[in-house]
């Protein structure tokens, strides 16, 4: 080749090529810088020693220290002890090759002093020949996302309102304290406010909340022990749980006696809220765990029971679990039982007891009377079983079938001639307020072909005003069935005559209590005399309850009592001897 047209020498190949190289580590140097120096998290190296070696721009922004500082600084300067522990452990490890990669949150101090939560995520790296040259990972601030997730768990396990456990967290607190091995005794409060809706109703639901934070700041003063717990499980209803009560069953009950009637009386005192002072009283149950034969569903059943007890003798008391009240929950759950199969069994009947004029012997119409043929005992009367009706919920299919089955019987007796017999029926406070309590009326009366001015429902005072509005909203679309209204055992509950004026009803039955001291009780006269008097002027119809001798007749009759109801005439008849009495030729 001719000397002018010689190529680059080996050495100047050579020398391109090394320029070469080096433009390309410089250009990929400087994307990785681009790339960790724009980055929100902290890129890091430590060297053996585990000191820094490298951070990159975000380390001053997340920590506060400058970089220069830091390099060359041990890397848990700004740690806590058990995170350094921690974290030592782990570097170890990656270096034994028990673990691929670290992962740990700690927390760290800041410049300024700022407890923040990092993560720290790191591998092992090795130099060019292979050996372990040190540790390369990133730290991530993620004390936004620990807050939220630590609010989203506070509001998980606790009340919204009043900050205190909720019945998850208790519920998961009782099954952990049920499985230590522990010998010390532990209890379970049950606390229920009295008649707290009355302060909802006459206050207002603010007002009710900021009672119920009071309530729980109180309850929170008996909690001495970490393991102890104070809940709210809804509504007005409060738990309180004592973890360690010593080993002395008789010392641990004395203490909760002390304790529980301290607790009550704080309760009953008026709490200030704002300008109001609000009284309640509590009822309160009380169980101590047997941690070796109670379940968590053995333990709220015995404190509610224990609690129910409490409330129904007159609440403002404490009531303690204990064997005569086990033997009364046992016999309470036996008849919840035995009523439930009595529904199935259909081992219900109605009886009918007449309500004659004046003369004594024309039936007008007759009181729907409901028994319980129980299979040991026989006829069982209302008074042994409705209120437990009421109270396992069970009213509901029982008063259904009380009205579905008067309306059959009603329509065989009009078949059979008595056109003009009218039956009257006892109506529930919850019947009464359910939703389809007048479409289910209606429905009877179709399917059985009955008039509804055959038909009068009889109310109690307190469940015909416990919300008046409501009440006569119902009692109207009651009468454009045709349907009677009945206010029954009148002067026994909250006479007033404001709300005779505008309750829309027909009949007032003059309570039995008043009948029986007639004519002598001069009380009883008065209330009797001005109930009549007062009736005449509203023009409803009445009728008097347990009529007994000829003496109270002869009393009602110059009153003018329009109907008479009581064993001078006839007893409660079951449906063949009321048949017998009414289908006389």
């Amino acid at each position: 080749m001719p000397d002018g047209l010689k190529g680059p020498s080996s050495s100047e190949l050579l020398s391109q090529a090394q320029n070469k190289l080096i433009e390309h580590l410089q250009a990929s140097e400087k994307r990785y810088q681009d790339l960790v120096g724009h980055l929100r998290d902290v890129v890091f190296h430590l060297n053996l020693e585990l000191k820094w070696t490298f951070l990159n721009q975000a380390w001053h922004g997340m920590s506060g220290y400058c970089i220069a500082d830091s390099l060359g600084c041990d890397f848990a300067d700004n740690f806590s002890p058990e995170d350094t522990l921690r974290c030592t452990k782990g570097f170890d490890d990656l270096l034994t090759k028990q673990i691929m990669e670290m992962s740990e949150e700690i927390t760290f101090i800041t410049a300024d002093g700022e407890q923040r939560i990092f993560e720290l995520s790191c591998r092992a790296v090795k130099d060019e020949t292979g050996q372990f040259a040190g540790f390369a990972g990133i730290l991530s601030d993620i004390t936004e996302r620990i807050t939220a997730e630590n609010k989203i768990t506070f509001m998980a396990y606790h009340d919204a309102l009043t900050g205190i456990a909720n019945r998850r967290l208790l519920t998961e607190h009782l099954a952990k304290e049920l499985t230590k091995p522990s010998q010390s005794l532990s209890s379970l409060l049950y606390i229920d406010l009295d008649n707290f809706k009355q302060v909802n109703d006459h206050f207002g639901h603010t007002i009710g909340d900021l009672l119920l934070c009071e309530v729980s700041d109180t309850l929170s003063e008996y909690i001495h022990d970490e393991e102890d717990l104070v809940a709210r499980m809804g509504g007005d209803e409060f738990i309180i749980y004592f973890s360690d009560l010593g080993t002395n069953q008789t010392q641990a009950t004395e203490k909760l006696a002390m304790v529980t009637e301290e607790l009550r009386s704080q309760l009953s005192t008026p709490f200030p809220l704002g300008k109001l002072q609000i009284r309640v009283t509590s009822s309160i149950g009380v169980v101590i765990l047997d941690r070796a034969t109670m379940s968590h569903n053995d333990i709220f059943k015995y404190a509610d029971a224990a609690l129910y007890h409490s409330k129904n003798t007159g609440k403002n008391q404490v009531r303690f679990y204990d064997d005569e009240l086990e033997q009364t929950e046992r016999r309470r759950q036996q008849l919840e039982e035995e009523l439930s199969q009595a529904i199935k069994n259909e081992e219900f009947l109605l009886y009918y007891q007449p309500q004659v004029d004046s003369s004594g012997t024309n039936i007008l119409q007759a009181e729907v009377l409901l028994r319980w043929q129980h299979p040991k005992h026989g006829i069982v009367n209302p008074d042994e079983f409705v209120p437990h009706l009421e109270e396992y919920g069970l009213i509901i299919p029982v008063g259904k079938w009380v009205l579905k089955e008067s309306c059959r019987q009603l329509r065989v007796w009009q078949l059979a001639g008595r056109s003009q017999l009218c039956l009257s029926i006892n109506v529930s406070a919850n019947q009464f307020s359910h939703p389809d309590f007048i479409p289910f009326v209606e429905q009877c009366l179709i399917e059985h072909q009955v008039l509804g001015k055959y038909i009068e429902l009889e109310l109690t005072e307190s469940v015909a005003i416990h919300d008046i509005p409501s009440t006569i909203k119902k009692m109207n679309k009651l009468q454009e069935l045709g349907i009677r209204i009945a206010l029954d055992d009148f002067g026994t509950g909250y006479s007033s005559l404001s709300y005779l004026k505008h309750l829309p009803i027909n009949t007032l039955k003059i309570d039995q209590s008043f009948v029986q001291g007639l004519p002598h009780d001069g009380y009883d006269a008065a209330i009797v005399e001005t109930t009549m008097v007062m009736a005449h002027h509203l023009g409803l119809t009445v009728v008097a309850e347990g009529v007994e001798n000829t003496i109270q007749l002869g009393f009602l009759k110059k009153q003018e009592c329009h109907l008479y109801q009581g064993y001078l005439f006839s007893q409660p008849l079951n449906v063949n001897k009321f048949s017998k009495l009414i289908l006389v030729d």
